[in-house]
């Protein structure tokens, strides 16, 4: 699943071409960029956080989406409890859809204490 260009938002600037550390990207001058090589992207969400104009977007594999659970490897320590809110907030943050789902009809547990 290759990052997704919104061409309205796009304004061709070229900042997805040069920050992607895998050179995904294919790029010309006052035209939207286009990804020639999807396969080779690492998920790294550079093009999404340095897009000065927020028209990227990336759909993760669902591998990528799985958070661990305290279920499977107990409490997490406070340090570990804040890095996966962070990996958490950032897989909800790349993986938005346009019209996302209403929060409340979304079914949730209620935390454990």
């Amino acid at each position: 699943m290759a990052p997704i260009i919104d061409h309205n938002l796009c304004h061709c600037c070229g900042t997805c071409y040069d920050i992607c550390p895998q050179d995904i990207f294919g790029f010309r001058e006052n035209e939207t960029p286009t990804v020639d090589y999807a396969d080779e992207c690492w998920y790294c969400g550079a093009c999404v956080l340095d897009c000065p104009v927020e028209a990227i977007r990336l759909r993760l594999p669902l591998q990528m989406r799985i958070v661990p659970s305290p279920a499977n490897y107990g409490e997490p320590g406070p340090d570990e409890a804040a890095a996966l809110q962070k990996a958490a907030a950032f897989s909800r943050s790349v993986t938005a859809e346009p019209n996302p789902v209403k929060p409340e009809r979304i079914a949730t547990k209620a935390p454990r204490h």
